[in-house]
């Protein structure tokens, strides 16, 4: 095998491994991974585990940072996970307490380092989309009243405990799950490492009733 062809080879090996897919959030279960409950109505997305903007070059390099609340890459339309794309169908997949403490479980699939958060928007309106300033109202909090999960090693289910704002009621709200992985080497305002500056990420989107 020469040396071009072997670097080649290298060159694909690296890029699969950046892109293989992280995970979605099945319960609640998000818009594109309904599916897998055999929920009524619910669109089959076998992709539910790839919701990156598009992928790091996508997300950096063509759309600045910018990507769909729910995933979609930010340059799509319709976003197919946002109200009017194919796979937000306005099912409400889970019912809660106001106030309540909620176990959110994401199915890992491959881990890259890095943190998730949660985010809450009420909607109340299964025709439009959610707009990101909606999301910036509730950063929703840990038992420990931290805002980011870091993960620890291995994959699979991971459950985390966050607590609903108390007083929020809605017959349709969007809980956000936002992956932030850690495996790029960056530079931010405290220095330069793995992990800093620049990552891919990956969003999720669950319609939930709040009573």
């Amino acid at each position: 095998m020469g040396i071009v062809h072997l670097i080649a080879l290298l060159v694909i090996a690296g890029q699969a491994n950046v892109i293989s897919c992280h995970g979605y959030m099945f319960d609640p279960p998000a818009r594109s991974s309904m599916w897998r409950q055999n929920i009524a109505g619910a669109v089959v997305n076998y992709n539910d585990n790839s919701l990156f903007c598009g992928g790091f070059g996508v997300l950096w390099n063509v759309n600045n940072g910018k990507c769909g609340v729910c995933g979609d890459r930010w340059d799509s339309f319709p976003r197919d996970n946002e109200a009017g794309g194919k796979f937000a169908k306005g099912i409400i997949g889970r019912k809660y307490t106001t106030g309540s403490s909620v176990a959110v479980k994401i199915n890992l699939t491959a881990n890259h380092r890095g943190y998730f958060e949660f985010r809450l928007c009420e909607s109340n309106d299964v025709t439009s989309p959610a707009s990101r300033e909606c999301f910036e109202q509730h950063l929703l909090k840990m038992a420990d009243g931290r805002t980011r999960y870091h993960l620890d090693a291995g994959t699979g289910e991971k459950v985390i405990q966050v607590s609903l704002p108390a007083g929020v009621r809605c017959q349709q709200c969007i809980l956000q799950w936002k992956y932030n992985t850690g495996n790029f080497w960056g530079c931010d305002a405290a220095g330069c490492g793995l992990g800093r500056g620049r990552q891919e990420q990956y969003y999720n989107c669950a319609d939930i009733a709040i009573v």
